[in-house]
């Protein structure tokens, strides 16, 4: 496993991956933990599971396995789901997964440059034949601090003591804080003036969320890349899939050469646009609020996440963030 996890942490989602593999036939021991931010991700070849619980991720997996299917069928460059599986969301307990394709992939590491014919592609698009949410992300972030606000008392405790020890606030100062953030930016982007039409947008269109499938044996081209992780699908302003890029050479560590790779290749470049400081703090806030009611037994992503409240608190725009493991 790549994501340090308490062992209680652990032993929960291994039993529900468990029960997971035995409803789609594959074997759990070969599973291994990838990723955990908001989804468990676990390659089970021929597999990927990914697996999230809470009050909203049944609804969200349904969408997804429409939303899949229905890219699939246009031929848009995205994941696929597993083959063989023939009912999808998988449930186990009050925890739903999804299941896909198994994609080898290359040795090299994505760049920014990835991202942009998928992107193109799928900014190609004004809807799909399956119903698509209109892009509203501080109703997001307002959910997951409402959330946080709401944990059981162990949770709840755990997180005062990590607030108070690592931001030097109570956690009720802490989502206030970051509820009134939420406001003054909802009030900022109500005056955007957009430059691209709206149409379907992926949402979250990071390096972390492109796949770079390995070419075949003899194959000369090399394949093209895979947008994964389709939570955030949604029907909004092409732009905002543009902010990850020029977000990850301002904010981790990505050089100006591979951002401007990327401009060159999409065709628009985000920071020489007006709204950029408003999208960038939307950014942002739903990095410094995906994870914050679910930090129990992930000390890194804990210690991670103090780092970038401290960082936002303080106004420092040169503070480098680490992606979550």
């Amino acid at each position: 496993m790549t994501t340090a996890l308490s062992d209680a942490v652990a032993s929960e989602i291994r039993g529900h991956l468990n029960e997971v593999c035995a409803q789609i036939g594959v074997d759990p021991e070969s599973a291994s933990l990838v990723k955990y931010t908001m989804n468990a991700v676990f390659v089970a070849p021929p597999f990927v599971i990914r697996l999230a619980a809470g009050p909203h991720a049944a609804t969200l997996a349904r969408r997804v396995v429409s939303v899949a299917a229905s890219l699939e069928q246009v031929g848009m460059p995205t994941v696929r789901l597993a083959s063989g599986v023939t009912s999808q969301p998988v449930f186990s307990g009050d925890w739903v997964a999804t299941a896909w394709q198994y994609v080898p992939t290359a040795n090299d590491e994505p760049m920014p440059v990835d991202l942009a014919a998928p992107l193109r592609a799928l900014h190609s698009l004004d809807g799909l034949d399956v119903p698509l949410p209109r892009w509203s992300p501080i109703e997001k972030f307002r959910r997951r601090l409402d959330a946080a606000a709401a944990l059981p008392p162990k949770e709840a405790g755990e997180l005062e003591q990590w607030s108070r020890t690592e931001l030097g606030i109570p956690v009720a100062d802490l989502l206030r804080d970051l509820h009134l953030r939420c406001d003054e930016v909802e009030e900022d982007l109500d005056r955007v003036v957009w430059r691209l039409p709206p149409g379907v947008i992926h949402g979250d269109a990071h390096t972390g969320n492109i796949l770079l499938p390995a070419p075949g044996d003899g194959a000369a081209a090399r394949p093209e890349p895979l947008l994964c992780d389709l939570d955030g699908m949604c029907i909004g302003p092409r732009e905002w899939d543009l902010v990850p890029t020029a977000h990850g050479a301002t904010r981790f560590g990505r050089s100006a050469a591979d951002y401007r790779n990327f401009v060159d290749a999409y065709g628009a470049d985000i920071t020489k646009w007006a709204g950029w400081p408003i999208l960038r703090r939307v950014r942002e806030l739903q990095l410094v609020t995906s994870t914050i009611d679910a930090l129990a037994g992930r000390p890194d992503v804990a210690h991670e996440l103090a780092h970038r409240l401290r960082s936002l608190f303080s106004e420092d725009l040169k503070a480098t963030w680490r992606r979550y493991r």
